[in-house]
């Protein structure tokens, strides 16, 4: 049986002229795609490039310029054999404060929910941290 809270899905920490911006697309969980033992919701390039051709209210968070891969990302997933959320991202995103954000905006369990870097997120930018703003 599927926790009842807790949402799935992909995000972004990215900034414009000073200003840092967490984007994400995130389903509740019961709306998730099985992927083997996981539940797991969006792919970062597609959700981007609708994002950029104008298709959704975020494109003003999106600068227009990068491409998907610049930005520090990351998913989050539930293992369904462990019953447990995992959230995999560039480790850049896996400080304290930015797991309190992460748990908030994907309103996860403190105590089941485990934090993984993960090579395939690596990003070429840095991003301020402070006056998250969610999406």
């Amino acid at each position: 049986m599927l926790p009842s809270e807790g949402s799935i899905g992909i995000f972004w920490l990215v900034s414009e002229k000073g200003n840092s911006r967490f984007l994400l697309d995130r389903r509740p969980l019961s709306q998730g795609e099985t992927y083997g033992n996981a539940m797991t919701w969006g792919g970062h390039y597609e959700f981007w490039e609708q994002i950029r051709s104008g298709c959704m209210k975020e494109c003003s968070a999106v600068p227009q310029w990068s491409e998907y891969e610049e930005w520090p990302r990351g998913r989050v997933v539930y293992n369904i054999r462990e019953n447990i959320f995992i959230v995999y991202a560039d480790r850049k995103l896996l400080t304290d404060e930015m797991k309190r954000e992460i748990r908030k905006a994907f309103s996860l369990p403190t105590l089941n929910t485990r934090y993984s870097p993960d090579n395939h997120y690596i990003s070429i930018r840095s991003v301020m941290l402070p006056q998250l703003n969610g999406t």
